[in-house]
């Protein structure tokens, strides 16, 4: 089996900017995970307990030696990223059936992410599960029954037949996979915000980035924009 972590980064409410991603591992690959993000946190005297979020990062609370060697090691571990970004405000007047409301964007987000997913385990032979951060209980509610129905019908572009049914969600300071797809989320959002300290990361992370099969092709496989053209700052320094 694989697993899909995804969390979050945006606030919906602003119509603007929200990005939906994330990090998938085999079963068989979680002890070496753990392992590895142990023993990082052990070696700079971070207590297991503690979350590692972009956000502590970002404000200094996580020390800058910590901050540099978890995304190191997670360049190492054996994960696959995959991220979208939206721009909402973009969206909702070239794609408003995307769009509509909160939960639309964020469906649409999810939508993506699941048929990416889908290729992956249609490549492996296998089947997965996707585990989201947990939001609020109407929120997750809405999100359930709106998978379910996802799960069942397929995409306009693909069937979901090898995602185990439902979703999966819990706060993420219980769970390492989580805690990696926020930073791996977060530091992608910011890049592309243009924030110098996330684009520095992204570079070290995006060899774990899910890429196509046949060109080697990162947009669209591990990062998807949606609209294809947004507005991105510092054009002319991208990096992908």
């Amino acid at each position: 089996m694989n697993l899909l972590f995804l969390d979050e980064s945006g606030q919906l409410s602003e119509r603007r900017f929200f990005a939906l991603g994330g990090v998938a591992l085999r079963d068989t690959d979680w002890h070496h995970l753990r392992g590895l993000w142990q023993e990082t946190l052990a070696a700079h005297g971070w207590p297991a307990a503690k979350e590692i979020k972009w956000h502590g990062i970002r404000t200094g609370a996580v020390p800058p030696s910590l901050a540099d060697a978890v995304i190191g090691m997670l360049a190492r571990s054996p994960l696959r990223c995959y991220v979208t970004l939206l721009d909402i405000e973009l969206g909702a007047s070239v794609a408003p059936e995307f769009f509509a409301t909160d939960e639309d964007a964020y469906s649409t987000g999810l939508m993506f992410l699941a048929e990416r997913f889908q290729l992956l385990l249609q490549d492996a032979d296998d089947v997965g599960m996707i585990v989201v951060d947990s939001r609020f209980r109407e929120d997750d509610a809405r999100l359930r029954r709106f998978f379910a129905d996802l799960t069942q019908d397929g995409t306009p572009y693909s069937r979901l037949d090898r995602i185990v049914e439902g979703l999966f969600l819990g706060p993420s300071h219980f769970s390492i996979g989580l805690q990696c797809a926020d930073l791996v989320c977060s530091i992608t959002a910011a890049a592309e915000r243009g924030n110098g300290q996330a684009r520095g990361y992204l570079k070290t992370l995006l060899p774990r980035f899910a890429t196509h099969p046949a060109t080697g092709e990162l947009d669209g496989v591990g990062l998807k924009r949606f609209p294809e053209r947004v507005r991105r700052p510092r054009e002319e320094t991208r990096l992908f």
